[in-house]
């Protein structure tokens, strides 16, 4: 299935969707980690996992996108979308 362009959005109706059902299930193949958290983990007993140990916060900024570790207050990524206007799909899904 083909994505179909985003319209632009007017005071009455909502962006139209660019993405399939399934793309808003958990898809994602590879992760985004803050170095810092990962080898402190690596001597943390007892083990746990990144994700559990990580403090990340992913928000929109006025160049692009922004990963940011709150754990040391640090730049993971930060994602220079060069002024484009992307489509993003903010539907909710959720599983059980």
């Amino acid at each position: 299935m083909t994505p179909t362009p985003t319209s632009p959005p007017t005071s009455n109706s909502a962006p139209t969707p660019t993405l399939p059902i399934e793309a808003l299930s958990l898809t994602i193949e590879s992760y985004v980690a803050c170095t810092k958290c990962a080898a402190e983990l690596a001597d943390i007993e007892p083990k746990q996992s990144l994700q559990d140990y990580a403090q990340i916060d992913v928000g929109f900024t006025r160049w692009g996108i922004q990963v940011w570790c709150r754990r040391h207050r640090a730049n993971i990524v930060h994602i220079d979308f060069g002024g484009a206007q992307l489509p993003a799909d903010f539907r909710r899904l959720e599983t059980s």
